[in-house]
């Protein structure tokens, strides 16, 4: 919600390179997540996502794997906008002169997580309602901003001063970290009424929408603050006043702190899945119950926000870099499954699909993966490599402990079964989604069937009476 965070980007390597970037990674990494993420939510419509499309695609190792890097991710993730929210909050309040105490931090982050939580629990179609709200909210300063700083677009930034040190690694992550999300929207695929439709359209939107939110008020923000030294988190409140006074400063600041709420209001009800999905298919244990009156995964929610509030001590950089590095190794597997699955089950039913060969589809999304760990920091680089080693040897002692001292070979053929069962039973509720889309469709035609007919018989109708009224003036004229 709106390009907060994204004001780092300018400082790290210059606005040139950040306009330069913005629009590659949206063609390079935005488009190939929204379309991966469409053709695998369509084919697989179940909440738990990329969990379900790897288990799918490789079986329960690397789907294992891929939940580890996932879940860490995401509660990173959930953490980072839970330290910004504190942060906008301080700005808004302080300005540059305060900072809010850390027992007040901790106090104001345990209750807007409690807040959130409890809106998650209730169901989704709440938390679509309020997510549309605060967009609209967070959104109408920027719309102030561009109408009101039209009038002093200019393009100087593009002859001024540039860093002398680009710091590549910081710009590609910041970039990535503010182009990503898409494929966590295909963990509430079951919640989602017609993804076959709603998906494609939904997704194609959002990579629009990214672009010109990102890239309008940033190519407005350059020409008030052509200074890359000047780009840091609250360039645009900066910005904001100098265009609008302190009444857009304040307008700003107030949408920066409502950005961090929507956002984090989103990743959990998202992120949440993760960790259902992974219970689904027997990764983890108890979190497949339901809340009996709303139908969420309830457990799954209030686990994500209490490691959420754990991991909101760490500052946002360190948590920012952690996040995307875990993100980097889920993502390449994900679209190691989406290529996978066109290989072995070329014939699947999928309302949608990539018009790649499959030879090609995911050829850059991972080379910017692999750009992506390279240039990390080597504490991000130590950070996945622990989590990589944890992950492998979570999986080993989740399957090794429970079979101790029984026969190899019996224990593999169990494993074998089990695994069967979860694919039937994941074609089984893919099979009972796809029957209710087609009845959907089928329900669709029949009234756009009606309609026409009832559209022809009228127009029959009209077109009869007028022949019939003058054939009667034509006869009582000859009488």
């Amino acid at each position: 919600m709106g390009p907060f965070g994204f004001e780092s980007t300018v400082g790290a390597a210059g606005p040139v390179l950040m306009q330069v970037g913005l629009l590659l990674f949206q063609i390079l990494w935005s488009a190939p997540l929204a379309l991966m993420t469409a053709e695998l939510s369509c084919m697989i419509p179940l909440s738990g996502g990329h969990v379900l499309w790897i288990y799918r695609a490789f079986g329960p190792f690397w789907s294992f794997v891929n939940s580890c890097f996932a879940f860490t991710c995401s509660v990173l993730d959930n953490a980072v906008y839970a330290v910004l929210f504190v942060e906008f909050l301080s700005s808004l309040l302080y300005g540059d002169s305060h900072r809010i105490s850390h027992a007040w931090s901790v106090v104001l982050r345990v209750l807007v997580i409690i807040l959130i939580t409890v809106l998650n629990i209730v169901g989704i179609r709440i938390i679509g309602v309020t997510a549309l709200v605060l967009t609209v909210a967070v959104l109408s300063p920027f719309a102030a901003m561009l109408i009101w700083g039209l009038p002093r677009l200019n393009f100087k930034w593009i002859h001024g001063q540039t860093p002398q040190h680009i710091e590549l690694g910081r710009f590609i992550t910041m970039l990535l970290w503010n182009s990503s999300g898409f494929d966590g929207a295909g963990n509430i695929a079951s919640e989602v009424e017609s993804p076959a439709s709603s998906y494609p359209r939904a997704l194609a939107a959002s990579v629009i929408l990214i672009f010109a939110v990102y890239g309008l008020p940033s190519l407005i923000g350059v020409s008030i603050l052509p200074d890359y030294n000047e780009w840091k988190r609250g360039a645009y409140m900066i910005a904001a006043k100098l265009i609008g006074g302190r009444t857009l400063q304040i307008w700003m600041g107030l949408s920066e702190v409502l950005s961090a709420v929507g956002l984090l209001l989103t990743r959990i009800c998202i992120n949440s899945r993760v960790i259902y999905g992974m219970s689904l298919v027997e990764q983890v244990p108890v979190f497949t119950w339901l809340h009996p009156r709303f139908g969420t995964p309830w457990i799954s929610i209030l686990t994500t926000s209490i490691l959420t509030l754990l991991l909101a001590e760490f500052n946002f950089y360190s948590l920012a870099e952690a996040d995307m590095m875990f993100y980097a190794m889920s993502t390449m597997l994900k679209f190691c499954a989406l290529v996978q699955l066109r290989f072995t089950e070329p014939d699947a039913f999928r309302p949608f699909r990539i018009p790649v060969s499959r030879n090609i589809l995911a050829v850059v999304p991972i080379g910017l993966c692999l750009c992506m760990l390279y240039f990390a920091s080597n504490r991000s680089q130590v950070i996945g490599i622990i989590g990589m080693i944890a992950a492998v040897l979570g999986y080993l002692l989740k399957e090794l402990l429970p079979h101790y001292g029984k026969k190899a070979e019996e224990v593999v053929q169990q494993r074998v079964a089990r695994v069967q069962q979860n694919i039937e039973r994941m074609q089984q509720w893919i099979d009972l989604v796809t029957a209710k889309e087609f009845k959907i469709i089928n329900t669709r035609a029949s009234d756009i069937t009606d309609c026409i007919e009832m559209s022809a018989a009228q127009s029959s109708t009209a077109s009869f009476r007028p022949q019939n009224d003058s054939f009667k003036e034509a006869l009582d004229s000859e009488c």
